[in-house]
């Protein structure tokens, strides 16, 4: 099997900073479909790049849920290592036996203290022992709160659950052609004031040649509400970056449609965003969506099946504006 070899450092003084350069490797998206950046940034320290509360905030509930698991027992089993180091006189009550042995015992004990529940069947001994269960008392208080603050924070955080569809289309619009793509709210709540900023990214014609970047007009740059869904359309007229491209010409160039929303929860009244992007092959020429607004209920609302946001139909393009290649 080949491989590519890895790009050799240019200077390119036309590069910006804005991620011309970005993408040297081919195949390689800038945006990957779950919004997430193929940018590491290296040169800084932990302390400068990290941020403990921050990624608290962003990780998976099962990488949060395991931090707080990971901390609770390491700081458990610190102290009892603490509490077992104190001798057999350190901790009286229960019998060593019941508990499995010295450390298990002393280490029910430290959960005992850390969580403040305070059986009373273990017992610290002695002036060393008390200030071990003072120690952990404080830390377990902070801990506890610090943890608590985090789970209400995750929760109470706005975020956007917007849907997009997995495939962007390249369909008839007003005797032309089109970009267009759907998306759709995922959550009961009402998102408002809705924007949305498109562009795109491909390489520059020619051999060694860098990647441009070129913001989309949009048919409908905003809109106030989104009750059910909304097709976003960027006409292929003659000013655009896509103008006489074909699928062949997007695949060759490595096109790929960089998406950014901004809209106001209307629940937090607070302003949220989401982002995704269309690679070359997650684009459809000559198809167009279907339409999946049900108005036929009994109850005479409308409703929006969001599982049927991709569903689209082969459709023929208009050659005067664009061609399909088959290909």
């Amino acid at each position: 099997m080949s491989t590519t070899p890895p790009p050799t450092p240019r200077e390119d003084k036309g590069d910006l900073g804005l991620g011309r350069a970005l993408s040297e490797r081919r195949g390689q998206r800038m945006l990957n479909a779950d919004g997430t950046f193929n940018v590491r940034r290296e040169g800084l320290s932990w302390s400068q790049g990290g941020s403990l509360y921050h990624d608290a905030l962003t990780v998976s509930w099962g990488r949060f849920l395991a931090w707080t698991v990971l901390v609770y027992v390491g700081i458990n089993l610190l102290f009892a290592v603490l509490f077992v180091l104190l001798g057999n006189d350190g901790l009286t009550g229960a019998p060593v036996d019941h508990f499995g042995g010295r450390f298990w015992r002393a280490f029910f004990f430290s959960v005992q203290t850390f969580a403040t529940i305070g059986y009373g069947t273990i017992v610290a001994n002695g002036m060393a022992g008390n200030l071990l269960v003072t120690v952990e008392a404080l830390i377990g208080l902070m801990a506890q709160a610090l943890i608590t603050g985090l789970l209400f924070a995750r929760f109470a955080r706005p975020t956007m659950a917007l849907q997009f569809s997995s495939v962007a289309v390249i369909a008839p619009f007003n005797g032309g052609t089109a970009l267009m793509f759907r998306i759709a709210n995922r959550r009961r709540n009402e998102l408002i004031e809705l924007e949305a900023q498109v562009t795109v990214t491909m390489r520059d014609a020619g051999a060694g040649g860098g990647r441009s970047y070129y913001p989309l007009p949009l048919d409908r740059r905003a809109v106030s509400f989104l009750p059910t869904t909304w097709t976003l359309v960027h006409p292929i007229t003659a000013g655009s970056p896509l103008w006489g491209m074909t699928a062949s010409d997007a695949e060759a160039r490595e096109v790929e449609i960089l998406v950014l929303m901004h809209g106001t929860d209307e629940t937090f009244a607070t302003r949220v965003s989401s982002r995704r992007s269309y690679s070359s092959d997650e684009i459809v020429w000559g198809a167009k969506f279907r339409n999946i607004l049900d108005t036929t209920r009994a109850d005479g609302r409308a409703a929006v099946d969001v599982t049927k946001l991709d569903l689209h139909d082969v459709v023929d393009l208009p050659v005067s504006t664009t061609s399909l290649d088959p290909s």
